[in-house]
């Protein structure tokens, strides 16, 4: 199965919904196109519903730190497991990133991230 949590392009949605319309099942499109039969069956479906294979806007609220607080944010919570998120925050506010804009707990929520997804040993 290729493409594989992958965004399908736009020629291949077509040529999904163009071998539907030519009477081809899902599962015949599938090993046509080399496709998961449930990615066809959600492109055909969308086309359905929408009448189009464009893609649509992603949702979501955009990012208020900046990659560079981030990685701060990080080597801090690696460096020193016992910090508090008001004091990372307070760090961070001189870095260039605002917590201040941000639910009171997201330091403590990309500590915990952090801490869990890093190794103790892996930055240094």
């Amino acid at each position: 199965m290729a493409l594989h949590g992958k965004e399908l392009s736009q020629n291949l949605k077509k040529r999904t919904v163009a071998l539907h319309k030519d009477g081809l099942g899902y599962m015949k499109i599938a090993k046509n196109l080399k496709l998961c039969c449930s990615t066809v069956a959600k492109t055909i479906q969308r086309f359905n519903r929408t009448g189009s294979t464009q893609n649509r806007p992603r949702h979501g609220q955009p990012k208020k730190l900046s990659a560079r607080a981030h990685r701060h944010i990080q080597r801090l919570s690696v460096g020193n497991r016992h910090m508090s998120a008001a004091n990372i925050a307070a760090e961070i506010e001189g870095v260039g990133g605002h917590l201040s804009v941000l639910r009171p707990y997201a330091a403590h929520c990309i500590k915990l991230v952090c801490i869990a997804v890093i190794p103790e040993g892996s930055l240094f």
